[in-house]
């Protein structure tokens, strides 16, 4: 085992928390920005406060509200609700640290992020990075399906 192993880890360990935490900011932000696009009030603003939760409801709300476009809405619904689901996972990263440890069974490095609340959820580096594609492509599609969204609504109005 390499003399520099723990700070080699520790620094891919951080490199994938932080493309994590990037990753679902990009969503956050698309809840603001759309908030904006899809409503004549400045909900980005009233709403500024208020966790991912009650953003993405009156996301949906505002898609839903939205009248035609039958195809679309669903699409962006379904990828807000995929949106939402990415939530849980994200606040295992973000509001729980790694734990380092030694397994004496196996005389090997375990790390992962264990939920607090709750030790068997466990999060490990390849879950990290899982969980980092599908943010990643989500937050993309939900983009390109609001776009479209707000085009239509811009058209009809």
């Amino acid at each position: 085992m390499k003399d520099n192993y723990l700070e080699e880890l520790g620094d891919e360990l951080a490199l994938a928390l932080g493309h994590a935490i990037w990753t679902f900011s990009k969503i956050e932000w698309l809840t603001y920005k759309y908030m904006r696009k899809l409503s004549s009030e400045p909900l980005d603003v009233l709403m500024g406060n208020q966790q991912f939760g009650s953003r993405i409801s009156l996301l949906k709300q505002l898609v839903e509200r939205i009248e035609g476009m039958a195809e679309q809405k669903k699409l962006a619904l379904q990828l807000i609700e995929s949106a939402n689901k990415l939530v849980k996972d994200r606040n295992t990263i973000v509001h729980n640290p790694w734990q380092i440890w030694i397994d004496l069974e196996k005389s090997d490095f375990r790390t992962e992020i264990q939920r607090y609340s709750d030790p068997n959820k466990a999060v490990d580096l390849s879950a990290i990075k899982l969980f980092t594609e599908d943010a990643h492509k989500t937050a993309s599609d939900l983009e390109s399906a609001l776009n479209a969204l707000v085009f239509g609504f811009n058209r009809l109005n």
